[in-house]
């Protein structure tokens, strides 16, 4: 016998519980992360960058915020750091075979019409490396460790100004 020809149980509750999954449902929402339904996005203006970690940060934003604006409503200042620290030194030089890359981001978010700051902010994510015996081996390592934290850290500051966009 199936579980739904098992006498006593009726249709009613399933259809209740039907109604009210639906009715759960229906109180879910699709919107734009950032922006208005009206199809006017809140366009964003992101700053020029000064080193190749803060130019991976800011094509991150950029992408994110759907691409170049000349004519925006906000500008975001972006200042991003790096740095790589050595980790778990040993071998017969005592050196570090292992080392931790740190990306920072400060940012401000300021309407363009009235210069006001609409949100401030620092970020930071760490990203682990193996240091291997071979120079090239290592500048690799570091890089792609810096290009993974630059992803991920964009995508902290895109939330935080898609949060406050969204108010």
């Amino acid at each position: 016998m199936l579980s739904f020809e098992v006498p006593g149980s009726g249709w009613k509750p399933r259809v209740l519980a039907a109604v009210l999954g639906l009715g759960l449902l229906a109180g879910c929402q699709a919107r734009p992360l950032y922006g208005s339904m009206a199809g006017t996005t809140q366009s964003i203006a992101v700053s020029e960058a000064d080193s190749r970690v803060e130019q991976m940060v800011r094509n991150e934003l950029v992408l994110g915020f759907g691409g170049e604006q000349k004519n925006a409503a906000y500008r975001l200042d972006l200042d991003v750091t790096s740095s790589v620290t050595g980790l778990l030194p040993g071998g017969v030089d005592n050196e570090f075979s292992a080392a931790r890359t740190t990306v920072t981001a400060n940012y401000a978010l300021k309407s363009e019409s009235t210069g006001e700051t609409v949100k401030s902010g620092s970020r930071f994510i760490d990203a682990q490396l193996d240091l291997p015996s071979q120079n090239f081996a290592q500048e690799r390592a570091k890089l792609e460790a810096e290009d993974r934290a630059a992803r991920q850290v964009a995508a902290l500051v895109r939330a935080d100004i898609a949060a406050i966009l969204a108010r």
